[in-house]
C-alpha cells in the first residue's frame, strides 16, 4: 500500500444488519464472528455474495482498553429489514471517506490501519473524523484457505 492510493469519495449512508465481537480488534474472536454471521446470513435467505460486508470499529484502541473494543461484522440490508435474535440494525453514517485497498492476513490488518491513520492521511493532509473506522468487503470475498489472505477496502471518514 502506497499513500498514492488514497481515493476519496462522498458516501451515502449505509444501512446494515450486524453482530457484534467484544474484544481486542485482531482477536480470533472476530473470525467466529464473521463465521456465524454468515451462517445467519444464509439461514436468513440474505445472500452474502450479492450484498457488500462490512467490518466496523466502533472504538479507538487507543482509548478503549481492548476488553471493551467493539467490532461489528455487517451485511447491506433493504429498509423492510427488521432485527431478529443477536442481529441489530444501524445506519453506517455516510459524509466524505478515504479509501486504501488491503492485502494480507487479519495478523496485518492492524499494521495497515495504523499506517494509513498515522502516515498516509497525514502526508496527504487529510484528517480523520471520530467516526468509526470501516472495512469494506466486495460481495465475493474469499478468504484463501491456505495462507488466510484476503483482500478489503479499508475506510475512514474525513473532517469536511
Amino acid at each position: 500500500m502506497t499513500a498514492d492510493e488514497i481515493e476519496i469519495q462522498i458516501v451515502a449512508p449505509i444501512r446494515v444488519a450486524y453482530m457484534r465481537h467484544v474484544g481486542p480488534f485482531g482477536s480470533p474472536g472476530i473470525a467466529e464472528t464473521w463465521r456465524r454471521f454468515e451462517s445467519w446470513c444464509e439461514a436468513e435467505g440474505l445472500a452474502p455474495l450479492r450484498r457488500r460486508r462490512f467490518g466496523v470499529a466502533q472504538d479507538n484502541p487507543n482509548i478503549t482498553p481492548s476488553e471493551r473494543t467493539r467490532y461489528d461484522v455487517c451485511i447491506q440490508v433493504d429498509d423492510d429489514f427488521h432485527a431478529r435474535g443477536d442481529v441489530g440494525v444501524q445506519t453506517l453514517p455516510g459524509g466524505r471517506y478515504a479509501f486504501v485497498p488491503f492485502a494480507g492476513r487479519a495478523a496485518e490488518i492492524r499494521a495497515a490501519w495504523i499506517w494509513f491513520l498515522t502516515r498516509a492521511l497525514p502526508d496527504a493532509g487529510l484528517e480523520p473524523d471520530l467516526a468509526p473506522a470501516i472495512e469494506i468487503f466486495a460481495p465475493a470475498v474469499a478468504v484463501d484457505p491456505a495462507t488466510g489472505a484476503f483482500s478489503c477496502l479499508l475506510c475512514m471518514p474525513l473532517r469536511s
